[in-house]
């Protein structure tokens, strides 16, 4: 029997990737039950829902298989299994114990959103009592004299990453300083020879409270670095041993930099405390918890509360074997909670022995992937866990590290062990956090191919960074390309097929460059999705609406209005903006309002008119319900058909909403979007991406968990900057700390920030290991050649000896499926490859006003071909325009014949022209009308008649496109519908016949839009030359 189903013995399992942690979790689980254990006497605590139900499925599906009797049992009892997340479990002690808590049995966990606009709020509230002289008067001043208008930004931000830490930050000491003795070295510093001569007032500087005079002598002693000078300035020059003296004063400087520090942290947590308690409070009454609050309060109750041993034995009473997955992810509250509820298992006292019940606990994770630093995680925590139950139990404790791995075929396991094995290597750093890596043995059987490694080096050509980074997006595409229907998948022979694009993943270690991959893959046609992404305000759907949201709260803000102009809600070009520009006007706005011929393309309103409108419905029309207005009536939805991109707009939205519903006013909304603009953490609206033949891309942190028969690793060349920024929560000797040294040449000698950078190096070791792990069948890196350290590039040439001697590389050849390849290496295999189409992607189908279409569906606008009218000149384009609006009036009813001069020269003077040039367009316009009238065209089909339309707009689908325009008119006759489009342009005799040929594809699509909108075949084509009054027949 394996050591981890021995259910009389406490297990921590270390469990490499792909070796079935969660099948061993639920085996134990398993076992336990077929022990006799009650189902509702075991808790299994996992990280993620998703996980959670995972388990659950995973246990009924081995009982089912292996002991349906067992299973029948275990269905009937299925509401009492206790499988949660960490949090629900928490949720769950603290509505069992409100009354302990102190909290509403009732309340609700706030969503994270919701959670920020209050804490935003009340942050605002208490800067601006301390800038009144209220509590942190002091320090608000001193911030904005050191700091100027950024100072109230610093204050904030510092405040804003401590509620960000949280619940750590709550916790957190300032940190401690040991003042040194430097009362001798004083003294030494005031009689030093010749410095008092060259500065009146030297002696001065070491009094009490000097430390502002200091600062305006610091160029004296000090270079730009903050390090002492060695060489003198000319009016020291003349004192001895300057090098000496330069040196003692950085001592002295840098002591008192460091007290005048403490004090300001002392003051930043005063303010921080002073913002969590009116949180606190507003969350109190409103019978709310946020996420943070569950574990915290939860840790609070069972360690310090003064009911903590009912608490315990309420546990106790209840639970008689706790499992815990991805142990390694664990913080130390999270430990704090599982320690205290062991307690007295571990003791080995208590009813439980009586009675003849051994409780035990059973973790599995695996440190080389405790990635999660940044969100509290402690790597530390597995191994000193392992050393406690050691000394805690004795032979009733066991350690198991697992050596097998049933994902990767052998080439990956043999790749990943010759370079971790190398990298993560303890090397006499006897550190808690450095992690140690043991080889793993390959055991997924039954394929006989071995497996590949590639990597591909780009040319290395001197380009800027932003080619390199398009150049090496362009390779990547051009490999999924080369690989889709050509290379083999499949976990047993008789499933292997040729690979889709579901079967890739793209994993990169940060998003900045997400934008080149995302283009590369549309040029090639490559469907994709992006998930669990986040730089949510960072996207252009995103960045569109907050734009409409700053201008309707400001009609002033030029800036908002140029970027919502150029974007997918108007498309107004680069040069038209700039036209407008030297317009006649205070603001942007209203040089529009005074230039009325910007347009936004035929048949659509003026973008001022629709902006006006907007700000009209402010006032009986929620903001949120006037986004969506927007994005209706101006087709802007088509823009962003992606599943992300909608999802994301819903999420705004959802936002906006949710700011209304609590009183916030527009200016209010303005401002929180306004600081929350360079939130780059803040995740994507979650996307469902199961069953989409799409390539996924994602960040390594969010495929954890996960696999991929090909995984694509890009950019292993970019340098991971290890800087943290002045500020630290940091945990030491088993208590939290809160630091902030605004002074970066102190920082970077301060032990406490040191260990937080090479904690952060170790654990990009870490997230290399995580990426490469994910490959099933084939890992595939990208990089450019560097020099530099801390990259993944570098942890590969550290693993596998990789060496360049001009353009040859050379590397450890024994490798098995690992191989070296050339940019023009994977061009070729590209440019052989045989091509295939992507697959339609399966998704619901997205209702959008007013139609249903698919996901992958291309968009497609159906107009004039612009150049056709341009040939004839920029005047015969506006004359189209003016031309067209003039029919669609008549034939509304909206224009009289009397009026048609007055409208035309009206449109025509909105549109700059004036003089003869007027009159001579009004005389084209007025021989056009004249014209058609003669030849009955006018009254036949320009005049208003019944089962008619003008300018009908449509969307259809049709072989994977979706069409888009409108129609100049449609008119029932009998039993048919005529469909005619007007060319307003001049057309000589022998051109007609070449364009009824030009447009006959755009009248094609005319015909089947309207035979799809009414349900009919019979439909006829015309084309109306309304220059030479002639009707054509397509």
């Amino acid at each position: 029997m394996s050591n981890y189903l021995d259910t009389d013995k406490s297990i921590i399992i270390s469990a490499p990737a792909g070796s079935g942690k969660t099948e061993k979790l639920a085996r134990r689980y398993i076992a336990l039950l077929q022990k006799g254990v009650d189902v509702e006497r075991i808790l299994a605590v996992t990280f993620t829902d998703k996980a959670a139900a995972e388990m659950k499925q995973r246990i009924l599906k081995i009982l089912r298989e292996e002991d349906g009797e067992l299973f029948v049992k275990l269905l009937d009892k299925m509401p009492l299994m206790r499988v949660s997340t960490i949090h629900s479990f928490c949720g769950t002690l603290l509505r069992r114990f409100s009354f302990e808590a102190g909290i509403d049995p009732n309340y609700k966990v706030e969503d994270a959103i919701d959670s920020r606009i209050v804490w935003e709020d009340i942050l605002f509230e208490i800067l601006m009592d301390a800038g009144k002289g209220k509590r942190g008067h002091d320090l608000f001043i001193q911030t904005l004299s050191e700091k100027g208008f950024r100072g109230l930004d610093y204050l904030r931000g510092t405040a804003d990453y401590l509620y960000q830490k949280t619940p750590f930050s709550i916790e957190a000491e300032t940190f401690r300083h040991d003042p040194a003795e430097v009362g001798e070295l004083i003294e030494e510093l005031r009689a030093w020879p010749g410095v008092e001569e060259a500065f009146s007032g030297y002696t001065g500087l070491f009094e009490k409270g000097a430390l502002q005079d200091m600062a305006s002598f610091e160029k004296f002693f000090l270079t730009d670095r903050k390090e002492p000078r060695k060489r003198a300035v000319p009016l020291l020059k003349e004192i001895p041993d300057y090098r000496g003296w330069a040196s003692k004063m950085h001592i002295y400087w840098k002591e008192k930099k460091t007290e005048e520090f403490v004090e300001r942290t002392e003051r930043i947590k005063d303010i921080f405390r002073i913002c969590l308690e009116k949180y606190t409070a507003r969350k109190k009454s409103k019978g709310i918890l946020d996420f943070s609050d569950l574990e915290y309060l939860a840790y609070r109750m069972v360690t310090e509360n003064p009911e903590w041993a009912n608490i315990l034995y309420a546990f106790d009473e209840k639970t008689d074997h706790l499992l815990v997955d991805e142990f390694q992810d664990t913080n130390n509250f999270q430990w704090a909670i599982v320690d205290k509820l062991t307690e007295e298992w571990r003791a080995g006292f208590g009813a439980k022995r009586a009675e003849g019940i051994r409780p035990t606990v059973f973790f599995v994770g695996d440190e080389k992937q405790s990635i999660y630093f940044f969100r509290g995680a402690n790597v530390e925590i597995f191994r000193r866990a392992r050393e406690k139950f050691e000394a805690w139990l004795g032979d009733e404790f066991c350690y198991e590290e697992v050596k097998e791995n049933y994902r990767s075929l052998p080439a990956i396991i043999e790749f990943t062990n010759h370079v971790f094995s190398r990298i993560m290597d303890r090397a006499g750093r006897n550190f808690p956090w450095v992690t140690e890596y043991t080889p793993f043995n390959a055991y997924r059987s039954g394929v006989p191919d071995a497996g590949s490694v590639e990597l591909i080096m780009m040319n290395d050509e001197a380009e800027t960074a932003s080619e390199k980074k398009e150049k090496e997006a362009e390779v990547l595409a051009q490999r999924i390309q080369g690989l889709v229907g050509n290379h083999k998948v499949g976990r047993v022979p008789e499933e292997r097929r040729p690979c889709k694009y579901m079967d890739m993943a793209i994993l990169l270690r940060k998003r900045t460059h997400l934008r080149k991959y995302e283009e590369a893959l549309r040029r090639h046609n490559i469907p994709f999705v992006a998930v669990k992404g986040i730089g949510f305000y960072q996207e252009p759907e995103v960045a569109m609406l907050r734009a409409l949201i700053y201008f309707l709260s400001n009609r002033m803000d030029d800036y908002s209005l140029y970027v919502l102009l150029k974007g997918p809600m108007f498309n107004v070009d680069e040069g038209t903006i700039l036209q407008l520009i030297e317009k006649q006007g205070n603001s942007l706005f209203e040089k529009m309002e005074n230039d009325a011929a910007e347009t936004v393309g035929a048949g659509l309103p003026r973008p001022y008119d629709l902006l006006q409108e907007w700000l009209s419905r402010l006032a009986d029309m929620p903001l949120s319900e006037l986004i969506e207005y927007a994005l209706t009536c101006t087709g802007a939805w088509k823009y962003f058909h992606e599943a992300q991109r909608r999802a994301n707009i819903k999420k705004l939205i959802r936002i906006v909403e949710d700011l209304e519903a609590s009183g916030k006013s527009l200016l209010k909304i303005r401002d929180f979007l306004e600081r929350t603009d360079g939130k780059s953490d803040e995740p994507k609206a979650n996307v469902n991406t199961e069953e989409m033949d799409a390539v996924r891309i994602m960040t390594v942190h969010a495929s954890k968990g996960l696999e991929f028969p090909i995984v694509f690793v890009p950019g292993i060349d970019e340098q991971f900057l290890l800087r943290t920024d002045d500020r630290l929560v940091y945990e030491k000797e088993g208590k939290f700390f809160f630091k902030s040294l605004p002074e970066a040449s102190i920082r970077r000698q301060d032990e406490d920030f040191l260990v937080h950078l090479a904690k952060e190096a170790e654990e990009q070791k870490r997230l290399f290991y995580v990426a490469a792990t994910r490959a099933e069948e084939a890992l595939i890196m990208l990089s450019h050649w560097s020099d530099r350290e801390n990259t993944f590039l570098d942890f590969l040439k550290k693993g596998i000896n990789i060496e360049k001697e001009g353009e040859t590389y050379t590397y450890d050849q024994e490798l098995t499926g690992f191989s070296l390849l050339s940019e023009d290496d994977v061009k070729m295999l590209f440019e052989h490859a045989p091509r295939i189409k992507a697959q339609k992607t399966t998704c619901p189908p997205v209702s959008v006003v007013p139609l249903t279409f698919e996901k992958q569906a291309h968009w497609q606008s159906v107009t004039e071909t612009v150049d056709i009218r341009r040939r004839h000149g920029n005047d015969w384009a506006m004359l189209g325009d003016i031309i067209h609006r003039i029919f669609e009036g008549i034939s509304k009813g909206i224009i009289i014949e009397e009026n048609i001069l007055e409208k035309t020269g009206r449109m025509l003077g909105d549109r700059g022209v004036s003089g003869e040039d007027k009159k001579e367009k009004l005389s084209i316009i007025e021989r056009q009308v004249t014209l058609l009238k003669e030849k009955g065209i006018w009254q036949k089909i320009i005049m208003p008649a019944a089962d008619s339309y003008t300018e009908l707009p449509f969307i259809f689908e049709d072989r994977g496109s979706v069409f888009t325009g409108r129609i100049d008119r449609v008119i029932k006759r009998d039993d048919y519908f005529e469909v005619y489009d007007y060319k307003t342009f001049p057309v000589k005799e022998d051109e007609t016949a070449y364009l009824l040929k030009e447009y006959a594809v755009q009248l094609d699509i005319y015909a089947k839009a309207v035979k799809k909108l009414f349900g009919t075949e019979k439909v006829k084509s015309f084309i109306v030359f309304t220059n030479s009054g002639e009707v054509k027949e397509v």
